[in-house]
């Protein structure tokens, strides 16, 4: 499922992030320079003070979740896997975020009398896609912790 595309489009999404900052503090800045140029002191902290403000708000708010986003790739392409085989059972509707990733949830019962005790919780990603007639299927899940990095049908 994941790729060194998946990578190199989440570079060039924080690329665009980091000129978008850039453009939304750039009248802050030159307000603060020509503040400081003619000696105006309190319109210089102020402007500086809006400048940051900005940087800190959009940082947070458009380039974090990017930032783990990439981390969250990073680990998964050289962490440990393992397969597990069950039933999938259900897919959550609603992302839920987690590790810095949002993600939907997949149930999946280990067990031939599908018992509640069976069960397993993975987290398939919001950007990739699962095969719907799948539902109800023996499948193999291939995973690294709860994520899941692939998924196919289980050979009987």
């Amino acid at each position: 499922m994941y790729s060194e595309k998946d990578a190199m489009i989440n570079g060039g999404q924080i690329r665009k992030e980091a000129v978008k900052i850039l453009l939304c503090m750039l009248p802050f800045l030159a307000a603060a320079v020509a503040a400081f140029i003619v000696r105006l002191e309190p319109v210089c902290i102020a402007a500086t003070i809006a400048a940051g403000s900005v940087m800190l708000f959009l940082w947070d708010l458009r380039l974090g979740p990017l930032f783990r986003y990439k981390a969250f790739l990073r680990e998964i392409q050289s962490g440990l896997t393992r397969e597990t085989v069950g039933a999938l059972v259900r897919v959550s509707p609603d992302p839920v975020y987690q590790d810095g990733v949002y993600s939907h949830e997949m149930i999946i019962n280990i067990y031939e009398d599908m018992s509640e005790e069976g069960e397993r919780r993975f987290l398939l990603d919001c950007t990739k896609s699962f095969d719907e007639k799948m539902m109800g299927q023996d499948v193999v899940i291939i995973s690294h912790g709860s994520y899941v990095l692939d998924m196919k049908p289980a050979r009987v």
